[in-house]
């Protein structure tokens, strides 16, 4: 059953994309539609018990009032001949999938529905927002949202699930958006030095590092070729946070360090480089701001001590490679194409990682003395890049993945490399020698 939602807006316009939205949109591009759904952002709001039970139209309201508040959820993304552009909305209509479930499982109902909404990719010019409400007797237990990447990131996700909370709790929302995405278009477009100054920096570090960090094809893909592990450590967890108190840092910046460091190592090269996905949140305009802002920095490693030791020394280096994360895409590639034709091989690290955590929570550092678990998750055929770390809350605690090219990569060096992070850091944590 569906559920058909109107939603209106007094803002529309045609646009070109915003330079974090290039980004995504041209990984999307990359992988192909068969492997794009990797990129979705599902998120589950549990509705709020406070105020009663909610029947389906009053939660249609709410969401019809969230995705009339931001541009970006009414943002069709197309292809012209000239490259894509957007079309946001003034008016829509929201199809809404109605799932009737038992009181006692509708989460499992419900982190089935999201699965099933985001196992597909977007197409193109296509409604960027999919939605699914869990009914048990009349009322609705849970919203499933699915959002397009290429309009909303991990952040801007949690923004909308915010906003529709609040407004099944109170009613309404006090003050606007800090910002929107029209705006946001207009705003980078008047202001090309900072991409400019950016795009200088990234070249003259690229002319230290090695052209990629796993540049060549060692050994016959898996199947699929991409293949997938999370481990899940409390004691990684923990060792984090201990090395990260100590040097006053994040426990990204530990874990970006260590990877550095441990790339370096794995791979023999000197220099490891690094892209890690920066979120560009860095002011109250762009805190609330439904997009996609995530961009690439670039950090670079070369020989160092402990890791105590070159986490502290290193910061400086961590905060430049998030300052450098704001660029137009198209000006970043014609220079990465310049610059490989000058060294006469492709350049770029193809190396990212990526911090999928919400926010530090410094209650959450755990117990030392918990077992970690290995897990291999569904790889796919083709990905935008040849290694991916990603940080995660996973089963309650820290979950470490690794998505890796395994025709450089296999699936047992992906294995002892996530077992190495753990012994490393945790050795580092607590000044033993590391195994």
């Amino acid at each position: 059953m569906r559920l058909q939602v109107g939603f209106a807006s007094s803002r529309s316009g045609t646009t070109e994309l915003a330079w974090g939205q290039r980004d995504i949109w041209g990984a999307v591009q990359q992988v192909g539609p068969d492997s794009a759904h990797y990129f979705n952002v599902p998120r589950v709001l549990a509705v709020p018990r406070a105020g009663g039970p909610r029947p389906p139209e009053a939660v249609a309201a709410a969401l019809a009032e969230v995705t009339g508040r931001h541009d970006a959820l009414r943002s069709l993304v197309r292809l012209g001949t000239d490259g894509p552009y957007q079309e946001v909305a003034a008016a829509g209509t929201l199809p809404v999938e109605l799932t009737e479930a038992a009181r006692d499982e509708a989460g499992d109902v419900a982190a089935a529905l999201v699965a099933r909404l985001a196992a597909r990719s977007f197409g193109d010019g296509e409604q960027p927002l999919r939605a699914g409400f869990v009914v048990c007797d009349g009322a609705v237990t849970h919203v499933a949202l699915v959002i397009h990447h290429v309009v909303a990131d991990w952040h801007a996700a949690g923004v909308v699930v915010n906003d529709l909370r609040t407004l099944l709790l109170r009613g309404a929302i006090a003050r606007p958006p800090s910002s929107q995405l029209l705006d946001l278009v207009r705003e980078e477009r008047a202001a090309p030095a900072r991409s400019d100054r950016a795009i200088a920096q990234w070249e003259a570090l690229l002319r230290t590092v090695p052209s990629a960090m796993f540049p060549e094809a060692v050994r016959p893909a898996s199947t699929p070729r991409y293949a997938r592990a999370v481990l899940t450590s409390p004691r990684l967890n923990h060792a984090a946070y201990v090395l990260a108190r100590q040097a006053g840092v994040s426990t990204a910046t530990v874990l970006l360090v260590a990877v550095a460091m441990l790339l370096r190592e794995l791979t023999g090269h000197e220099v490891s480089a690094i892209t890690p996905i920066v979120h560009n949140r860095f002011d109250d305009r762009s805190r609330d701001l439904v997009t996609s802002l995530n961009q690439l920095g670039l950090f670079t490693l070369g020989p160092s001590g402990g890791l105590a030791e070159t986490v502290v020394s290193a910061y400086p280096a961590v905060l430049a490679s998030y300052r450098r994360a704001r660029f137009d895409k198209p000006a970043m590639q014609e220079m990465i194409d310049r610059l490989s034709a000058d060294r006469g091989v492709s350049v770029f690290p193809s190396c990212c990682f990526n911090d999928l955590r919400p926010g530090e929570d410094p209650g959450a550092a755990g117990r030392a003395d918990e077992e970690s678990e290995l897990e291999w998750l569904p790889g796919t055929d083709q990905r935008s890049c040849d290694f991916c770390l990603a940080l995660m809350r996973h089963k309650g605690t820290l979950g470490v993945e690794v998505n890796a090219d395994t025709t450089r990569l296999s699936e047992g060096e992906m294995e002892a490399l996530l077992h190495r992070l753990e012994s490393f850091v945790v050795a580092s944590a607590h000044r033993e020698p590391a195994t």
